[in-house]
């Protein structure tokens, strides 16, 4: 069963206008902040590793909360993946608007940055369409042998 809303009468834009993703974005900037401070600043691919693991266990954790939240339901790992992305997507905009701001940075840096900002949505809008494009060679219904099939080949084009 693929992931819904429930009640089903409402949009899911509405669902997650509801929302204050803030929130979201400040624990994960608390997390960051309590990570360096106890692993170190992420100079060496241990300490990278271990602060990415803490905010992965944290995203894990406010995506089934963000569920709830809109009230996600059916597919668990749809649900998952839909919160997951909601929230990281969120805070990668926080951060970019927030590097585009950063007046220590150089012009030609906040400029860079900016642009990426700008082309964020049609960015994703892309990702979007290719998962859709490859949703779409997958006709009738799914079935746990195609699935995983799926997974460990690509349909010929």
């Amino acid at each position: 069963m693929p992931a819904r809303l429930h009640p089903v009468s409402e949009s899911f834009q509405a669902a997650l206008a509801r929302v204050d993703l803030s929130k979201y974005i400040d624990q994960i900037q608390e997390e960051l902040r309590r990570a360096i401070a106890d692993i170190g600043p992420g100079r060496t691919r241990g300490e990278v590793e271990a602060i990415q693991a803490r905010v992965q266990e944290l995203i894990r954790r406010q995506s089934q909360e963000l569920a709830k939240e809109v009230g996600f339901l059916g597919n668990q790992a749809m649900v998952f993946m839909l919160s997951n992305s909601i929230i990281s997507t969120a805070w990668v905009a926080f951060s970019l608007r927030r590097e585009a701001s950063d007046l220590s940075k150089s012009p030609e840096d906040r400029l860079g940055v900016l642009e990426m900002l700008d082309s964020l949505s049609s960015a994703l809008a892309d990702v979007i369409q290719q998962g859709t494009n490859y949703g779409d060679r997958y006709a009738g219904p799914a079935v746990e042998g195609k699935a995983a099939e799926g997974a460990s080949k690509k349909p010929e084009t």
